[in-house]
């Protein structure tokens, strides 16, 4: 299977000018199964523009399926997306035939006052993709390994982020434990430039191997797309030599509801 890793600059609470540009670099891409696009590819990390973005949910959610339809290929990338007075950093996956899963990003960027603005997630989403498994993350997900686990049997954990320069050094780490710990590939895309509150972004978008080998990477700073083959039957052939999941904890993930609930 072969994943492409778009590492852009986005315009800052511009949608139809981020799709616009998307649209140009999807068209360079050729024989890819998965596209994944950096965490609020249509406006960039805004809080404060949140309102003004998710006007465009329903517009970006035809976006994504048509480009989805046209290139044959399932599309990842995160927006903004609003429910009655709440609101979400929400995945959304779009595939050729026109289906549209969601995941809502469960951990939200408190020191950055995300948590004063959108509303965390509560479930995870495993899906299966042309006989790979898939489960999707959103940048700060990273630093958490309980939500990350794979009890679910996946293949490939996606993160999508906008992770600034500041923090490349703990990204880039954080990207291999997971593959290592859980067996898997991992997909790590980010974007590059200055966003609309001056933070800095290097990108440092990745394919690690379960091994946490770098088998695909973009280079820091630049706006490029990099297209990587990851290896199914090598991943199944190494679970089989080396087990590790088998000697897994087992425990259960309690949401802060769940919790006010029992007491």
């Amino acid at each position: 299977m072969k994943i492409a890793i778009v590492q852009a600059s986005l315009l800052w609470e511009d949608v139809e000018g981020n799709l616009e540009a998307f649209g140009r670099r999807l068209r360079l891409i050729e024989d890819a199964d998965v596209i994944v696009l950096p965490e609020m590819f249509s406006s960039g990390f805004t809080m404060e523009g949140k309102e003004k973005v998710a006007l465009y949910y329903e517009r970006v959610c035809q976006w994504m399926t048509e480009r989805a339809r046209e290139k044959s290929a399932l599309i990842m990338g995160t927006t903004v997306s609003r429910a009655g007075e709440c609101y979400y950093n929400r995945c959304l996956v779009a595939f050729p035939t026109g289906e549209l899963l969601h995941y809502d990003k469960r951990h939200c960027f408190t020191m950055g006052g995300e948590r004063d603005h959108f509303v965390a997630g509560k479930d995870l989403l495993v899906f299966d993709y042309r006989g790979v498994r898939f489960a999707p993350f959103i940048c700060y997900d990273l630093r958490f390994p309980v939500w990350s686990r794979n009890t679910s049997g996946y293949d490939v954990a996606v993160y999508m982020a906008n992770w600034p320069a500041a923090r490349r050094e703990p990204w880039q780490l954080l990207l291999k434990a997971r593959a290592i710990e859980n067996q898997c590939y991992v997909v790590g895309v980010n974007c590059v430039g200055e966003d609309g509150k001056g933070l800095l972004y290097t990108g440092d978008s990745v394919v690690v191997s379960p091994r946490g080998e770098v088998i695909g990477e973009c280079v820091p700073g630049e706006d490029c797309a990099s297209v990587v083959e990851i290896d199914l039957e090598g991943l199944r052939a190494f679970r089989e030599k080396f087990p590790v999941l088998e000697d897994r904890d087992v425990f259960e993930i309690y949401t802060n509801k769940m919790l006010d609930k029992e007491q």
